[in-house]
C-alpha cells in the first residue's frame, strides 16, 4: 500500500467470562484510492494459577479492492501448532491454500474479521484461523443499550449466525466498538479500548 494511505488503529481487549482479560486484538486499516489493507494481530494467553494453559498468536493481512477481497495471508500459532493460510482472487472465485489443501470460495467471501460494516453484507465467511468456508446469515441493525465491560452504550447490534453464534456492535459512525464469538460454549468479548 502507498505510504500516504490513511491508517486507523483499533485495539480490542479480549475478555473471557471465567478467566477475565486474556489478550489483545489489533486491526490497522489503511485506505487509499479504493484500495484497503487490513493488518491484524492477535495475542491470547490464558493463565491458571499463573501458568499459561492456552496460548494463541496470529498475524493476518487482508487486501481489498473496493468491496472485493483480493488477497489474504495469515499465520496462527496455537499452543505451538502453526497454521498458514494464503488466499487470492482467481477465476471468478477466491482460492485459499490451507494445510489440508486448496479451498475455493465465492468471490464475495469475507474473512471473519469485523473491521467494517461491509462484513455484514456477506452470506459466506472464511475462518481467519483455519480457512474453512461457512455460510452465514446476518440479522439485526437496530440500536440497543448494550453493557460491555461494565459500561452501557447505545450501539447497533448485528447477529451473525453460522457454525457459531456471533454478535457485532457498531456505533452511529460505523466504528466497530465490540464483537462476541462463541468458543467451546463460552462467550468471548472483544471490546474496543483504543482507536487512533
Amino acid at each position: 500500500m502507498p505510504a500516504v494511505a490513511a491508517a486507523e488503529t483499533y485495539e480490542y481487549r479480549i475478555d473471557h467470562p471465567t478467566y477475565g482479560e486474556i489478550g489483545r486484538y489489533v486491526n490497522v486499516v489503511r485506505q487509499d484510492r479504493g484500495e484497503t489493507e487490513v493488518d491484524s494481530e492477535l495475542r491470547i494467553a490464558v493463565k491458571v494459577l499463573g501458568i499459561v494453559v492456552y496460548r494463541e498468536e496470529a498475524e493476518r493481512v487482508e487486501h481489498w479492492r473496493g468491496d472485493m477481497l483480493v488477497s489474504f495471508d495469515g499465520t496462527t500459532v496455537t499452543n505451538g501448532d502453526k497454521i498458514e493460510l494464503h488466499g487470492a482472487a482467481r477465476d471468478g472465485g477466491f482460492v485459499i491454500t490451507t494445510p489440508s489443501g486448496p479451498v475455493v470460495a465465492p468471490a464475495s467471501v469475507h474473512p471473519s474479521n469485523p473491521w467494517s460494516p461491509a462484513v455484514l453484507k456477506a452470506n459466506v465467511m472464511m475462518s481467519t484461523r483455519t480457512g474453512r468456508i461457512m455460510p452465514v446469515a446476518v440479522t439485526g441493525g437496530e440500536e440497543r443499550t448494550i453493557t460491555l465491560a461494565s459500561h452501557q452504550m447505545r450501539l447497533h447490534q448485528y447477529e451473525v449466525v453460522g457454525e457459531r453464534h456471533q454478535f457485532v456492535w457498531f456505533d452511529g459512525s460505523g466504528r466497530p466498538v465490540a464483537f462476541r464469538t462463541e468458543q467451546e460454549g463460552s462467550n468471548i468479548d472483544f471490546v474496543l479500548v483504543r482507536h487512533s
